[in-house]
């Protein structure tokens, strides 16, 4: 083959690798397109879902809370072996109930719910290792609210959610 042949071929082939590449490039282009025209149809019916999924999310570290939670809970007579054991079965309840918000939060609020919860767990059982399990529940009780008030667990977890959900609400 001689040198025209050559360079007619290499011409050929980098004029259908160009189309190719810009066959791709609009084919990208075209389905991002169709994506945000998807999300923007779909926003009226989604945004409601994922504010009130937020709403139910600081709902449920409010009920979780232990200042709320031991109000809720506590009763005279309890063992905390007893008031233990009421205490994180409420928090599971709740958090089972509430677990499908998930789909509806970024990562990183469902991250920090799933800390504050187990933080929460952890400050309980912490403080229950302390006591003798049959004795009365009322100095465990106020130990747990007197830890929990140095660690603003709670707290700290409705801000990243509030934050959060500024970004979808405006």
């Amino acid at each position: 083959m001689n040198i025209l042949g050559i360079c007619i071929l290499a011409g050929v082939v980098v004029l259908v690798a160009g189309a190719v590449y810009i066959t791709k490039m609009v084919i990208e282009a075209k389905a991002k397109m169709a994506a945000l025209v998807s999300a923007k149809k779909n926003q009226p019916v989604v945004l409601p879902l994922r504010l009130q999924a937020y709403e139910r999310m600081a709902l449920f570290l409010e009920r979780i809370d232990p200042n709320q939670l031991v109000m809720r809970i506590h009763a005279p007579g309890l063992t905390v072996s007893q008031e233990q054991n009421l205490l994180l079965t409420a928090i599971r309840s709740e958090f089972e109930h509430n677990i499908s918000q998930q789909i509806y939060l970024s990562d990183t609020v469902w991250q920090k719910v799933c800390e504050a919860k187990s933080d929460i767990e952890s400050i309980i059982n912490t403080v229950a290792a302390d006591y003798d399990k049959n004795a009365e529940s009322r100095e465990f009780a106020e130990t747990v609210l007197a830890v929990t008030a140095q660690k603003p667990v709670v707290e700290l977890a409705i801000q990243i959610l509030k934050a959060d959900m500024q970004k979808w609400a405006y």
